[in-house]
Order: C-alpha cells, then structure tokens, then sequence
C-alpha cells in the first residue's frame, strides 16, 4: 500500500490571537481513523433482521453492515481517515462529505466524476483529510442514486476551541441523532433506470419513510409472512420503530438530518417544543418552535427539554410540498417506561399542510447567524455591488431531442458526466502551453452554462408556453470562478412540464454561503435586493427553493478546484439538473493518482444505473 498524502493549504489568518488559537489546536489535534467495507446485502425470509421496515426482498447497500452508515466523528483540526473497501461485484463508487469544505484538499470532495475517480468493483479507495467544520453534517454516495440504498451516515465535528459551540454545550445535558430517509422497495440502479427511458418512470413516492433506520411499511403492518409472504413476521412498533431514551428533567441536542431523497419533511415532536440552535455548523440565535420544516440534504439541532409526564411520545414526520408520502415515527421514550402496545394513530403531533408555505417563510425568516464576524468570509455581506458577480440560474424540465429522454435543465443546459474528472480537466487545460489565462482557458469536452437564462420569461408560467420544451446543450457543464470572487447566485424556480412547481434542494461543494434573500414570482434585480438581510442571514450549504419562488445567496470563491452545484434530490440531479463551479485550477497542484486511474484501468464512469465512474487509488491517501 503507498501512501500519496495531500497536503492541506492553511488560510493565512489575521491576529495574534487566531493564529495562537490555531497554534493550540494543531497540538492537541489527533488523526481519526475509520475502516469500513461496503458490500450489497438483501433481506429476504431466510435473513429478516436487515429489514428496515417489514418488508423483505429488498437490495440494500450497507457500510460494515450498519443503517444508517457509521458516524464520522471527529474535532475540528483533526486528521481524518477514511478506507473504503468496495466489495460489491460491479459497481463503482464514491464517498462524498456533505457539509465539509475540503478548503485547500480540493480532490477529497468525493464527487465521482468532478473531483475524482470511483472506487471501482472490489478496489480500495482511502480518503484523507484535515477537518475544517464544525457541524452536523453527513457522508453519502455521490455517483447515482445509491444514498437511497443505505449508502450514508452522519459526520459530527465539534469544535473545542469556538466560544459559541461551548455556550451551545451548557444548554444541554446529552445529544442524539435523527437520520431521516425516504425509502423506496426498487433499489437505485432500478429507480435510475426508469429515468433514463422512454416512455420515462418517473421513482413515485417511497415506500416508507425511515426515523434512525426504523419504519413500518403500512401493507405489512400487523401481518405475518403467511399472510404476505412480502412480508416479516412480528411487524409491530415496538419491533421496527426506534427510540431515543431521555429522563425527566433534562435537556438534550437532536441533531437531524435529512437524508431523504425525494421529499422535504416537518419535523414534530408531542408535547414537546424544540430550540433551533444550529444549521450546517452555523450557530443561530435560538428560537422555538413546535414543527421544524427539513428537506433534502438540510441539517438542523434543536434542543428539547423532557418536561413532561414520563411516558412515549412521537415524534413524526409528514410531507411537504408534494400531495402525499409515508409518515415518519420516532418513539421519544422517557426512561423507566415501557414502549409496548405503541399505536400508530394515537397521540400524534400536528403539522402544517403539505403545500402551505408560511412555516417555511417564518423558519426562513427567524434563521440568523448568531456571530457572523467570525467566519472569514462574512466580508461578501458588506461588499461593493458593483464587484459582486450576479448568476441567475433558472432550473426547468426540457426535452433531449436527441436523446428522446426527459430531462432537467440549469439555464436550459443539461449536466452530464464526464469521461475525465472535470478537475483533471480543468487542471491540465490551465496548465497546458500557451494556454489562454484562467478564466478564458478552454477546458475541452465541456459545456460553459449562461450566467442567466438564455431566453427570460415570466416564471410563474409554463414553460412550453415561453420558449419550448427541448433543452440547448448538455454535457459536463460549469462556470468559471476566480479565487477570491464574491459570487451571489439566485435560483429561479419554475414549473415543469406538466405545469405543477417543486421544491428544490440545491448544495454547493466546497462552501458554505450566506442566505441573503427569499421571495415568490420572478426576482426582479432592480427591486428585490433591497430586500436582502446583509447583517445577520443564516450560513449554511444546502438551500431550497420553493415552489413558484427565488432564492438568494452570497459565498466566496475562495477554495480552488472543481466544486460541484446541483439539486439535492438525486433524480433531479442524475436528469441534469445541475452544474460545476470550476475556481482557477492554475492554482492547484498536481491531481493524485485516484483522481484520473479510471482513465488508466478503463473504468470510466457510466451514465446509468446505480455504478457510474470506476477506478482504483487515493484521495489524499492509499489504494490498492
């Protein structure tokens, strides 16, 4: 095994004080160390125990056999080391860390096709790297649609060293995580699939939607197999809905994280009020609330006090913005107390309709940064508007004439995957002879996307009845940034073909950004940044846009490499809707062996079901 490390670039920092706290931190920093096997694994009649929800007969995959996937936990200035043994038979893939900025360790982001690539068929890929955010964040599988197979798990950072943090610690007395998931019966090369025909199958709702791993399908509830033989036997709450114990008295930190697929949730607890205290490693005033909405990809803590009667209470979930799917449970179940004879239909919290907005806009509007001057990058929020970059991406459904396929489009241009990780590509363009500088380089096989719609239209309207329904270009699309931009994206939301508007859930890599603004109908630039909160907005990596709605957001581009930008809800994503911000890869240093060995083995990442990508070697550590 040779080792091929990355070395971290450390910001320079400004002030005695910093950098001895940075000086202190290097000294009791520690490497962590996780070794983990990820293999395809099935429930059947003979084996029950691996089903999540009593149902059996479903395709799962499984990291050291754990589901949700083991947590990464570490502080921050940590070293973290991450060795991935893929053993399933023919798939490749690669691990993302949602909500870590990999700042300066540009080819560790773990975005097959962008940043590297996939570990492929019984190969061994480790990932290693410094860690920079304090959060709840999560890992997942960033090749196709895999997440959705049990391919994720939470990543907790802390961070000793930050004031804030340590006043957020003496609120509670003990903390637990809630991993949400939407969980559908076809597996993922299934669901991809049906994307990528014609006529096209759209995934439909989940199954079940899983709390911790733990869920009731509603065929199955109260059967036995010889009933259904789709089913276990025993399926009842007590056996398939997890708890979390507290005692009376005290105050705990849920931190909760959605990984869901398809759906945003609200989030409820009976009898019971919640304190938001942090999102995506951002510390916020605090603020109550008794529902909290959640979509895809977003991470919360909110802190509970067990206040009342000792007994079972639920905590649940329910849809939003989409007519129907599965509710969630969670048994918050005080110490002592039995949970035996739970029911389903009793003591149920209350949440807000699917598709009534205002709790999203009251969230939206109550989440501010509780220390904004004490990221590096708060200065976006004071600059000059003449030097601020404006990008207006409008996401809509379009047909690839082509292709004959349906498709999602940013500013009418499909993302697809590339052959060569778009990094290396960038890399070698910025650096080869006579190359024209960054940003006018070429980067060949690459498709450059609009800073605004090519054709603007009224939003709110179909889009068919605007400019038609075929989409312009697709390919492995991006933008170009130079390092040390101040870059504010508006996502424009629009409707799809068949006339309804979604929700969208989009994260950018390698950054965290301020959520300036936030309105419905199309954003007007000459009015509606007077709207803009440029004091205190929420910090964060993962942002919806609701239906008929924009959103506004301001980042730095101050981390070189390819960084990519995509809805959160891999069906959206895997059709295109998305792209790459690619930020002066004249900066970078040479890629590493794992970021180009799929060009050397022939295993090149493929468009289609659940593998795509391919390749053995390292990312900033050891291959085999």
């Amino acid at each position: 095994m040779i080792l091929n490390q990355i070395q971290s670039k450390m910001a320079v920092l400004v002030g005695v004080a910093t950098s001895l706290a940075w000086l202190a931190l290097a000294a009791e920093a520690k490497t962590v160390e996780y070794e983990w096997t990820l293999r395809p694994r099935r429930s059947s009649s003979k084996d029950v125990s691996l089903s999540p929800d009593c149902y059996i007969n479903r395709l799962m995959l499984l990291v050291n056999d754990e589901f949700p996937g083991p947590a990464i936990e570490a502080n921050v200035g940590d070293t973290v080391r991450v060795t991935l043994n893929n053993q399933a038979p023919s798939d490749t893939f690669a691990l993302h860390f949602h909500g870590l900025s990999m700042k300066g360790q540009p080819y560790v982001d773990g975005t097959a096709t962008v940043t590297q690539c996939a570990a492929g068929p019984l190969q061994t890929q480790v990932y290693e790297f410094t860690v920079d955010d304090s959060g709840t964040h999560y890992w997942h599988g960033h090749v196709s649609m895999e997440r959705g197979d049990g391919f994720q798990g939470p990543i907790i950072i802390t961070d000793p060293s930050d004031a804030d943090e340590t006043e957020l610690e003496a609120m509670y007395d003990a903390e637990a995580t809630v991993f949400l998931q939407d969980w559908y019966h076809l597996d993922g090369r299934m669901r991809r699939t049906g994307l990528d025909t014609n006529p096209f199958i759209w995934i439909g709702n989940a199954q079940t939607f899983l709390i911790n791993g733990g869920g009731i399908y509603s065929s199955c509830y109260g059967k036995n197999n010889t009933q259904d033989s789709s089913c276990v036997d025993g399926c009842s709450a007590e056996n398939y809905i997890k708890s979390i114990e507290v005692e009376a008295g005290k105050k705990y930190r849920l931190r909760i994280i959605a990984g869901t697929e398809l759906i945003g949730v609200n989030f409820a607890i009976q009898g019971h009020k919640m304190m938001v205290v942090e999102v995506e490693g951002t510390i916020v005033e605090p603020f109550e609330v008794e529902n909290l909405d959640i979509m895809p990809a977003q991470r919360y803590s909110v802190v509970i006090m067990a206040d009342q009667t000792p007994g079972n209470y639920w905590a649940t979930t329910t849809v939003r913005y989409r007519s129907t799917a599965p509710t969630g449970y969670l048994n918050i179940k005080y110490k002592s107390v039995s949970d035996a004879d739970l029911n389903l239909d009793e003591g149920l919290p209350s949440h807000p309709a699917w598709d009534v907005t205002q709790p999203s806009i009251d969230l939206e509007n109550k989440l501010l940064t509780k220390t904004p001057g004490s990221f590096d990058d708060a200065d976006v929020l004071s600059a000059n508007e003449s030097t601020i970059r404006r990008i207006v991406v409008v996401g809509t459904q379009a047909i690839d004439q082509a292709l004959d396929v349906l498709r999602w489009t940013a500013n009418n241009v499909t993302m697809t995957k590339s052959s060569k990780p778009l990094i290396v590509s960038a890399y070698e363009a910025a650096k080869a002879p006579a190359a024209a500088a960054w940003p006018d380089t070429e980067v060949p096989g690459t498709v450059l996307v609009p800073e605004s719609p090519p054709t603007p239209w009224n939003y709110t309207e179909r889009v068919q009845e605007s400019v038609g329904v075929n989409n312009g270009e697709r390919g492995p699309s991006y933008i170009p940034l130079m390092e040390g931009e101040v870059v504010e994206i508006v996502l424009q939301n629009a409707r799809a073909l068949n006339g309804v508007a979604e929700m969208h859930s989009w994260h950018l890599h390698g950054h965290s950004f301020y959520v300036v603004g936030f309105g419905f109908g199309t954003f007007d630039e000459e009015t509606d940044p007077a709207s803009y909160n440029l004091i205190n907005p929420v910090r964060r990596d993962t942002v919806t846009v609701l239906p008929l709605g924009w959103t506004a957001f301001r980042f730095k581009a101050n981390n070189p490499g390819a960084w990519a930008f995509h809805c959160t809800q891999p069906a959206h994503a895997m059709m295109g809707m998305g792209f790459t911000f690619i930020t002066s890869p004249d900066q970078l240093e040479s890629p590493p062996p794992a970021a180009h060995s799929c060009l050397e083995t022939s295993l090149v990442p493929e468009v289609g079901a659940g593998g795509g990508g391919g390749g053995d070697g390292s990312n900033g550590g050891a291959n085999d």
